[in-house]
């Protein structure tokens, strides 16, 4: 009776072997239990960006989930402008514009920030203010201007009859933009970056063209009037002067109204 305990040999090999694949079988599991798999598809992960609303605290004991980084903190600004006169809850790029002139009157065209012998017409505590609060009204000086030469329209053109033809473009000279330059400009102006082979083919109000983009004729603009100060050392002056509307005596001068719009601001009174 040979066979009998080789069976009984077979049984007990096979119940240990299940009792192990048991084991292992509850082992994996509470394994897997204990580290969940991230989601590689998250956006938030995969690309570093935080968050908008940073987790919230819970203890480590019994949480599955693996916590997400905090939001970092975001730089404040150390200076809020007072809002310009173009801004407006309908045309939100203008805020964009403020900041822009905000930036260049500060890092490229400073020499402005020193004011002009007339500055003080226009915001009577010019002297007692800050830089920042300076480039502020300076800002609104452009502002000003650009209202009563393009109505803050940055695709405005006006055809400029008594000025022949545009040397750059070899047509009638046109006004154009925020500031109505010209081509023309560049000759003595090398800091404006109007580009004529790029702009040719494009229509007139284009706003794809680099005369009617407010950045480049925003700061085309700024660098002319800094030039104006340089040689004249006044905003508003009887000649010389690149904007109808600042010209004292001219045809069509809006000084006053210029003025009244920079002296409304807070920082002015």
């Amino acid at each position: 009776m040979i066979a009998t305990p080789n069976r009984k040999g077979t049984k007990n090999n096979t119940l240990v072997t299940a009792a192990i694949s048991l084991l292992v079988l509850l082992t994996g599991c509470a394994k897997s239990g204990q580290f969940p798999v991230i989601n590689q598809d998250n956006s938030n992960q995969s690309s570093g960006v935080a968050p908008s609303d940073p987790p919230s605290e819970t203890s480590d004991e019994g949480s599955s989930e693996t916590p997400l980084p905090a939001t970092p903190p975001v730089e404040i600004p150390s200076y809020k402008m007072t809002a310009l006169s173009w801004e407006t809850s309908k045309n939100p790029e203008r805020k964009l514009w403020s900041e822009y002139l905000q930036n260049i009157l500060i890092n490229e065209w400073s020499s402005l920030l020193n004011g002009a012998s007339d500055i003080t017409n226009f915001c009577p505590t010019y002297d007692q203010l800050n830089i920042d609060q300076k480039a502020n009204v300076w800002a609104q000086i452009f502002v000003a201007i650009a209202k009563y030469e393009s109505a803050y329209s940055p695709t405005s053109r006006m055809h400029e009859t008594t000025m022949g033809n545009d040397p750059v473009t070899n047509q009638p000279v046109y006004s154009e933009g925020l500031l109505q330059l010209s081509y023309q400009d560049i000759q003595w102006a090398p800091w404006c970056e109007f580009d004529w082979s790029k702009d040719r083919s494009l229509s007139a109000t284009d706003p794809r063209k680099t005369i009617l983009d407010p950045y480049l004729n925003l700061n085309c603009g700024v660098g002319i009037m800094a030039k104006q100060i340089k040689s004249k050392g006044s905003i508003v002056v009887s000649s010389g002067v690149y904007w109808a509307v600042i010209k004292s005596g001219g045809k069509y001068q809006q000084i006053s109204n210029i003025q009244s719009m920079v002296k409304a601001l807070s920082l002015c009174k």
